[in-house]
């Protein structure tokens, strides 16, 4: 057993070791202070309470009502008495009803309106709102997503545009070293003078490149800190696998493609609408309920109270716009559905493409990596072989331009690995680890 805790706790610690708690870091502080996820967030809970009232449509309503006025109306005059069940003879006197003078009357009433069937329209608005609700949780999924995409594209890149700048800072010392060290640059001797000329031109060549890698490390560093709120500069171990950390954190786990965040939210949609056009069809429904309300009527002469009760029958046997309104309704549930089946479409071409680019991209790393190597131990056998004279500064200069142009291969095949994965995550139905 003892053996068993040990190789758990070792392969543990090596699982904490690979992670990049920098990274884990800024994507934390993204997440909750990004606006765009925010955003969602709020959506999804805006659409949450919606199914919440949306289920309580079979709660009776239960209102009160009061009121206070003065009124000459001799019919209001004569209901107001009727009302106060004080009604006199001599009330129904011409001159009296039709003078009755100004009176102050008062009336308050609670009721019940309980409606039993309504046609299937607010079961329906209910199952439409489950939809919404979904669809909002899915485009939460999607929206974390594109942000967790573009956070992770910039950071790694700026990774691997780091490491760029190590190895090229360390081919211009070696080419200053040349420079220095030796005497290469007399015009009488020709081979000597090429080779001088070469070195500058290279070590020209390798100030552009990290000019232009400076510029780019600056947009990327530039954006995570305003996403990420982290001010600092960002630092990379250089003992870091880039390779490693990018499978870690831009997992693809499907080998085929499955439904996205993104179509999964369409389907969503299409399905509430669906369910609209049911609402809409209950137009033409009767609608049947009951009712109950109790009063109290003051006036001049008394107070007395009241009661009302029963069912009643609500239906719609014509209106002229609920027919286009349902096949309104019809046309678009239908281009929901077929608007989530184009995206699908589209989506599975990409993810085949973008798994084929990236299974390449894999293939080639690994073939950089071998070239690497060899061209690591000829640079080093070439600079011996200089130092002693045997080879010119022109075949030194050739051996070094072809490392840097190893390490631009490489550097733009990683970027663009890292590009192709975080597009392709996009297009999965899966979260990465960080993400759950």
């Amino acid at each position: 057993m003892t053996l068993k805790y040990l190789i758990g706790f070792l392969i543990i610690n090596q699982m904490v070791q690979a992670k990049d708690m920098q990274f884990e870091r800024v994507w934390s502080e993204i997440k909750n202070n990004s606006n765009a996820i925010n955003g969602s967030r709020e959506l999804l809970e805006a659409s949450k309470e919606g199914m919440k009232k949306e289920e309580k449509h079979w709660v009776p309503n239960l209102y009160l009502q009061g009121q206070s006025y003065v009124t000459n109306d001799p019919g209001a005059n004569l209901f107001g008495l009727m009302s106060q069940r004080k009604i006199e003879q001599a009330d129904f006197a011409p001159n009296r009803i039709n003078e009755p003078g100004t009176q102050n009357y008062s009336k308050g009433s609670i009721g019940i309106n309980w409606s039993l069937y309504e046609g299937g329209m607010k079961n329906a608005i209910h199952k439409a709102s489950q939809f919404q609700s979904e669809a909002k949780k899915h485009e939460l999924d999607k929206t974390e997503l594109e942000v967790y995409s573009e956070v992770s594209k910039n950071y790694f890149s700026l990774m691997v545009l780091k490491n760029q700048k190590r190895e090229l800072d360390k081919i211009s010392s070696t080419i200053d070293q040349v420079l220095s060290r030796y005497q290469i640059g007399s015009k009488s001797n020709p081979v000597g003078y090429s080779g001088l000329l070469g070195l500058k031109s290279l070590k020209n060549r390798i100030l552009a490149i990290s000019d232009e890698n400076k510029a780019k490390f600056q947009a990327y560093q530039t954006g995570l800190q305003e996403l990420s709120s982290i001010n600092t500069e960002f630092d990379f171990n250089e003992t870091q696998n880039v390779t490693e950390l990018i499978n870690l954190y831009l997992p693809v786990y499907q080998e085929t493609y499955q439904e996205s965040a993104t179509v999964k939210t369409l389907l969503s949609n299409a399905s509430a609408a669906g369910e609209v056009v049911n609402a809409e069809k209950s137009r033409n429904l009767p609608r049947i309920g009951v009712f109950a309300e109790s009063y109290a009527f003051n006036g001049k002469r008394d107070m007395a109270t009241g009661f009302s009760t029963g069912v009643y029958l609500n239906w719609n046997l014509f209106s002229a716009g609920d027919g286009n309104a349902t096949e309104q309704a019809i046309h678009n549930s239908k281009a929901a559905n077929f608007y989530a089946k184009a995206i699908s479409q589209k989506e599975k071409i990409e993810f085949s493409a973008f798994k084929t680019m990236e299974d390449t991209l894999n293939k080639t790393l690994e073939t950089l990596a071998e070239s690497q190597k060899l061209l690591d131990e000829q640079t080093n056998v070439a600079n011996n072989l200089f130092k002693n004279g045997m080879i010119n500064a022109l075949q030194l200069v050739e051996v070094i331009s072809r490392r840097v142009d190893l390490i631009n291969s490489k550097t733009e095949a990683e970027v663009k690995l890292i590009e192709t994965k975080a597009t392709r995550i996009k297009l999965t139905n899966e979260k990465p680890e960080i993400l759950k």
